[in-house]
């Protein structure tokens, strides 16, 4: 999984990515049960998004509804911006010992740092090696830390840049317009938290340009 690689959130703050998936053709058949049970466990951590990677708490679900949703070939994702919160989540998970992979992603050394607290011996390490070509055309960075948070895509530059202008004209709170960021990233990675201490530094600044 590598759609979380590319988050630009360094200057927010701790940002942590926890999902639990099986694999086609070797453990999906009835997949569904455990990744239940891998939902109740993440979500008693104090997650700041968590989803079943179709439908999450910053799109209003609840959690009955989001486990109601579950299917085998789905998976469970989750945002943290604490770091405890993120290690007690992953403990819960490695005790559990579902036989599910699991995939995290934050800053290097942060994450090594945790499982190497808890005993885990990563498998596989992916890293971003950046951006090539004509930076020019990207948005500004005040900007791509917003877009970033959803790897897929769904948080397009223009939204962002509309949802800022809504809160420098007081229509909407940093707090608001972080949930709404939130509310079309469909697999739950997003971090409302760290959108709405993005949107109060380019409130504080008065510019998103930088």
């Amino acid at each position: 999984m590598t759609h979380t690689l590319h988050r630009r959130t360094e200057t927010l703050g701790e940002d942590f990515t926890l999902m639990v998936l099986a694999a086609y053709g070797i453990n999906m058949e009835g997949a569904s049960k455990k990744f239940r049970q891998v939902f109740r466990l993440i979500s008693d951590m104090n997650p700041d998004n968590i989803a079943n990677d179709c439908f999450s708490r910053c799109m209003g679900y609840t959690d009955e509804e989001i486990l109601g949703g579950v299917k085998d070939a789905l998976s469970i994702t989750s945002a943290f911006s604490d770091r405890t919160h993120f290690k007690n989540a992953l403990k819960k998970v490695k005790e559990a010992d579902l036989g599910l992979s699991v995939v995290v992603t934050g800053n290097y050394s942060a994450v090594f740092e945790i499982t190497e607290e808890l005993g885990i011996k990563p498998h596989t390490v992916n890293m971003s090696l950046g951006i090539f070509g004509n930076k020019s055309l990207l948005p500004k960075e005040n900007i791509l830390s917003l877009c970033t948070m959803c790897g897929h895509g769904m948080v397009s530059k223009q939204r962002v840049e509309n949802t800022i202008e809504e809160v420098k004209s007081g229509k909407l709170t940093p707090e608001k317009a972080g949930e709404q960021l939130a509310s079309t990233c469909t697999c739950g990675i997003f971090n409302p938290k760290l959108a709405t201490l993005a949107l109060k530094n380019i409130r504080r600044s008065g510019r998103y340009d930088s």
